[in-house]
Formats: structure tokens, C-alpha cells, sequence
């Protein structure tokens, strides 16, 4: 038993070093040492491993227990971002936005997906009524194969001022949109950053609600684009020929660049925050963990909405690949976040969020 405590000792220690290591993700930008965005990503993986040691050692009445308990201790900060128990409920609209954010990827028009699944959106749609939606991976009204999903989802705002841009600065087409609507007045709106021909950019939109002038900011940072070999390979993980490795290499090179280019999106959008003469609900689809140097970048010292009223774990993307809380919402410090909800829909690849935002309490 000595020799087997010995091994799980060095395992532990490893896993130990990589934890802590994982702390430094969101501090340290892709672009100046980007492997270590790869331990961030792997922050519940390392913490649950972590957790196991602590029983395997409290099972066999070793104090070596504490070591992976400090270094959990030591970056606990982090498990609020995955996990709450803490909801907070209201049913005080006053001085409120109730806003909604949901990457709908087309709502379907490509993957065939039944009406009935979009009949549930429009259900849960009517329920929320929501003030302001940040929609990303939206299409035109006018594209031909925008549906009856579409045709509906125009019918049902129609009363409601919206802002998009279908077109970068060259003019070129762009596939999928950041789209706000608003039941409150846009008075000003516009691009955060964006590069020419490429789906993944943020605009802004400045709203008055309740008297005061609120940016709404809607992000979509860049994605992965992985293929369906690349799911393939990571559902069915084989490292036991030649192709195999170009596979993962692959995969691993998508990664490294998605890394690095939502690090300068996010130090873009952090400049445009900083420089904002209101203050700020900002949501979207952030293709990034709670423990990535974008989200970090982003949020400075904006509330999280799934920390300040979430209830569970934090998961928004369930596609095929492992799931993380990557759509998020965030806002002004002052504000306070209430009725965070999740909600996942059969035509997309990420939850629906929303939130309930209250600008300002009444004495």
C-alpha cells in the first residue's frame, strides 16, 4: 500500500501544479504565452481532480488532504463562477431592464429542426417578456431562408427599435449578426471592433430606460470553428497512429488562434468600456470560460449576473463539446442582477439567458 500512496502522491502533486497553474490563465494573455489559456480551460477538470485526492486521502486517514485543499483555497474565488446556490428572486419590474441573450445559431434554418421547438422559445419569450434582447448568430429579415421562426420572432418585436449591422466597413455581407432590440428608445449605436469579414464582432447601443441612458453592449468574440472531424476526434480519442496527431494538432492550432483573438476583441471592448461616458449592461456569446484571460479582460469590475442571482452550475454551451458556461452577463457595479435563467432550446447550440437588471432602488 506504501508504494501505491507513493504514485498517488506524485499524481496528486501534479495536479496540484496544474491547478495553480490554471489560476494564471485569466491574468496571462494568449498572446504573449498562450498554453496556459489551455490549463483556464481546464480549471473544472483540475478542481474536480483535486476534490477526489481530498477524499482519497480523508478515506485512508492521511493528512496529506490539506495540500490540494489549499491550493483549492487558494483559488476558490473561481468556484463562484462555475457554480451558485444563491438565487436571487424579485417581481419588482420598477427601474428594471429584463434582458434577455441567446446565441440562437439561425434559430434552426439550417438543422431542420421542428416548430415545436421554436412554439417552447416563443412560450418562454412571452414569460420573460423581456425589455432588451441581445441576439447573436441572428440573420437578416430579408435572407431567404430565414422561416417562419423568423418571420414570428420580427412579428412578435415589431414594436420594439432595434440595431444591427449586416455589413462590415468594406461592405461585405456578414453571415451571422449581433442584433439588440429594445423596447426602450435607441438614442445612439454602433461598432465596438470588428474585423472585415469575419461573423464575430460587438456593437453597442445606448438606450434611455427609466429615465436614464444605459450602453447596452452585445459580443460575439471569436469562435473556434471546429468541423466535424474535429468533433469527431474529441468524442473518439485515438493517439495510436499518424493521423491521430494531426488530428489533435489541428484541433490544438484552432484553439491557439481562438486564444488569442478574443484577447485583442477583449481588450478592445475593455478600451471602449473604460471610455463610456454611461454605465454598462454588456452580454454575449463569449466562446470563453470564467477562468480565460477575455473574460477577465471584459468584466473588470462588472457584476456577473450568474454569480450575483444564478442557481446550479454554470453551463451554457451544449453542443458537442464539453460543456462551459461561455454566454454571459454582466453590468454596472451599481446595478443589481436578479431572476437569472437558463434555458435550453433543440435549435441551438447555447442556452438562453436572461436576467433581470435593476438600475436603481427607490427609498
Amino acid at each position: 500500500m506504501f508504494i501505491i500512496h507513493r504514485i498517488v502522491f506524485l499524481l496528486n502533486g501534479i495536479v496540484m501544479l496544474l491547478l495553480l497553474a490554471s489560476y494564471l490563465a485569466p491574468y496571462v494573455s494568449p498572446q504573449v504565452f498562450w498554453p496556459v489559456a489551455f490549463l483556464g480551460l481546464a480549471y473544472p477538470v483540475l478542481l474536480l481532480a483535486n476534490i477526489i485526492f481530498i477524499f482519497y486521502w480523508l478515506i485512508f486517514f492521511k493528512l496529506k488532504f490539506v495540500f490540494s485543499l489549499a491550493v483549492i483555497v487558494i483559488g476558490f474565488k473561481y468556484v463562484p463562477y462555475f457554480i451558485q446556490l444563491n438565487s436571487k428572486k424579485t417581481t419588482d419590474y420598477s427601474n428594471s431592464i429584463r434582458l434577455m441573450s441567446f446565441n440562437v445559431k439561425n434559430m434552426g434554418a439550417f438543422g431542420g429542426k421542428k416548430i415545436e421547438e421554436s412554439d417552447k422559445f416563443f412560450e418562454v419569450l412571452q414569460k420573460i417578456d423581456p425589455d432588451v434582447l441581445c441576439f447573436q448568430e441572428f440573420r437578416n429579415e430579408g435572407t431567404t431562408i430565414d422561416g417562419p421562426t423568423y418571420k414570428k420572432l420580427f412579428k412578435t418585436l415589431k414594436t420594439f427599435y432595434h440595431y444591427n449591422t449586416y455589413f462590415d466597413a468594406k461592405g461585405f455581407y456578414r453571415g451571422h449578426e449581433v442584433v439588440v432590440f429594445s423596447r426602450f428608445p435607441i438614442i445612439d449605436s454602433g461598432e465596438v471592433e470588428h474585423e472585415s469579414g469575419i461573423s464575430n464582432f460587438t456593437i453597442f447601443t445606448d438606450i434611455v430606460a427609466h429615465g436614464d441612458t444605459v450602453r447596452i453592449i452585445n459580443t460575439h468574440l471569436k469562435s473556434i470553428h471546429f468541423e466535424a472531424p474535429d468533433y469527431n476526434a474529441v468524442k473518439n480519442i485515438e493517439i495510436d497512429n499518424d493521423s491521430s496527431v494531426v488530428k489533435y494538432s489541428n484541433i490544438t492550432h484552432k484553439l491557439k488562434t481562438a486564444f488569442i483573438e478574443r484577447a485583442k476583441q477583449a481588450e478592445l471592448v475593455r478600451d471602449f468600456i473604460d471610455n463610456s461616458p454611461y454605465k454598462i449592461i454588456l452580454c454575449g456569446d463569449f466562446n470563453d470560460s470564467p477562468t480565460s484571460y477575455a473574460f477577465r479582460t471584459v468584466k473588470g469590475n462588472m457584476k456577473d449576473a450568474f454569480v450575483e442571482a444564478g442557481s446550479g452550475l454554470g453551463r451554457t454551451y451544449v453542443g458537442q463539446m464539453p460543456s462551459f458556461r461561455i454566454d454571459q452577463m454582466m453590468f454596472d457595479p451599481t446595478f443589481k442582477g436578479y431572476n437569472y435563467y437558463a434555458k435550453a432550446f433543440d435549435f441551438s447550440d447555447h442556452k438562453m439567458v436572461s436576467a433581470t437588471i435593476k438600475l436603481r432602488t427607490d427609498n
